[in-house]
């Protein structure tokens, strides 16, 4: 059997890594809303930790905490980036 011959894709690799990222006032203004709702959620996760007396529901709302605690997290590490990228391009 004869082997087929590949095609090179290095045109499509130089297509996708000439993207920039642009940090646009919506970009912001869209993370720093879901930075605020991700640690609203982590602060009423936790006071409902501290309230409830059930083991289950304890334990669901320190899960909860942490989860929203992360997400939150996440979202500040990205907008530090959007804020260097925009003092970058400045």
């Amino acid at each position: 059997m004869a082997r087929r011959k590949r095609h090179s894709r290095s045109s499509r690799k130089s297509v996708s890594s000439s993207r920039k990222v642009i940090a646009s006032k919506d970009k912001m203004k869209m993370i720093l809303w879901n930075l605020v709702l991700s640690v609203i959620l982590s602060i009423i996760s936790a006071v409902l930790y501290k309230m409830v007396s059930n083991e289950l529901l304890k334990n669901f709302f320190a899960m909860l905490g942490l989860i929203f605690g992360l997400v939150a997290l996440a979202f500040l590490i990205i907008y530090a980036i959007f804020v260097v990228l925009r003092i970058l391009k400045k």
